[in-house]
């Protein structure tokens, strides 16, 4: 019975997409360049990172430490997955607006 009077209420929200316009070209300017800067700041986050497990990779492997290896590398996959998210993540926003 409640599913029967959910299917015939009108959607309110019909045609409605969300939009930053309505606060003026200042703020939409604004939460832009905030957003593109912490993303441009997570990049260097994350590369620094990288470069960091790469070297620390090399070091153990070069001095034969089996069990830094291991975890060196763990730590390297977790900075390349992080990267290739970092990188995507416009894709994957896009994607998931235009579904909605």
């Amino acid at each position: 019975m409640i599913l029967h009077f959910l299917a015939q209420s009108p959607n309110p929200f019909e045609g409605i997409v969300p939009n930053f316009d309505v606060f003026g070209v200042d703020f939409n300017a604004a939460w832009k360049k905030l957003l593109g800067g912490a993303w441009g700041l997570a990049f260097v986050v994350v590369a620094f990172g990288t470069i960091r497990a790469t070297l620390e990779l090399q070091s153990a492997k070069r001095h034969g430490y089996h069990t830094s290896v291991a975890e060196h590398a763990a730590s390297l996959k977790r900075s390349v997955i992080g990267l290739a998210v970092l990188a995507s993540l416009g894709l994957i926003f896009g994607a998931i607006l235009s579904v909605f």
